[in-house]
């Protein structure tokens, strides 16, 4: 998979696997590829936060580092930059990743993951397709939530940052947002699928693949086909094994508990 800069023109069409929010949750990331695989996705972006909160950050960065892009989220700022800003739990497991990054593995394996890290991009683009973390005005940082649909100031700003559609994660809560003030979730669309208008600007939320907090204990992503005739994006829910992550947490001592009961009850 070839790696995307810029405001790469796209081809006729692609199917793109979106992720993000994988949050060191191996079982989910290696169910979510499977799915992926039997659904024709041909190349897959991955909008940061691959690390933090969950026990294994390390096998989920070897796994990542296929995908045409990955994307820095705020945990891997964190990582990189410290967490200051982050709250008690979040800045534990955060701290543990760094020292377990820092031991596992041979030289190699340790080398070949800093290189992942390295080498984050803040945004990725194709065509009039915009992919980044958090949010058009800071793309690793501020949150858009559903509550902010009352806020014209903040998206009407978002909005015109956005050349037609702009796919984010961050808040672990998918759904699509419009200029309208509206947002819809998954559960509200046909087919959990959003049909992307030729005159119409639109964020979407392609939600966690590894800490869900919708309600939905399943992982979630998205599959966007860029068919010029009729872009799409299909929101996916993928089960996998809640218990092997939540007991890998439990067996931790630097993650807390909460984290484990989070994945049981998917908020």
């Amino acid at each position: 998979m070839h790696r995307l800069h810029g405001s790469e023109a796209p081809p006729t069409r692609m199917i793109l696997g979106l992720i993000s929010d994988i949050h060191g949750n191996l079982t989910a990331l290696q169910a979510v590829l499977r799915d992926m695989e039997a659904n024709g996705v041909e190349q897959v972006l991955c909008l940061g936060d691959v690390v933090g909160y969950g026990p294994f950050p390390g096998e989920c960065l070897d796994l990542v580092q296929r995908c045409g892009a990955v994307l820095m989220g705020n945990h891997e700022e964190a990582l990189l930059y410290g967490a200051e800003n982050f709250n008690p739990r979040a800045k534990k497991a955060i701290d543990w990743t760094r020292e377990h990054l820092a031991n596992d593995g041979d030289e190699e394996t340790r080398a070949r993951r800093r290189r992942i890290l390295d080498r984050l991009q803040t945004h990725a683009r194709i065509g009039n397709f915009l992919f980044l973390h958090a949010s058009p005005r800071q793309p690793v940082r501020e949150y858009v939530m559903p509550r902010d649909c009352v806020n014209v100031e903040k998206m009407s700003e978002i909005f015109a940052l956005i050349p037609h559609a702009c796919f984010i994660g961050h808040t672990h809560l998918p759904g699509v947002f419009l200029p309208d003030g509206t947002f819809t979730p998954p559960s509200r669309l046909w087919a959990s699928t959003w049909f992307i208008e030729p005159a119409q600007k639109c964020l979407v939320n392609i939600g966690s693949v590894g800490q869900p907090r919708d309600g939905d204990v399943r992982a979630c992503y998205c599959i966007l086909d860029t068919d010029p005739s009729g872009p799409r994006a299909v929101y996916r829910r993928v089960d996998y094994d809640i218990e092997a992550t939540a007991r890998a947490i439990e067996a931790n001592p630097m993650l807390d508990d909460y984290l484990a009961e989070r994945l049981r009850h998917g908020r």
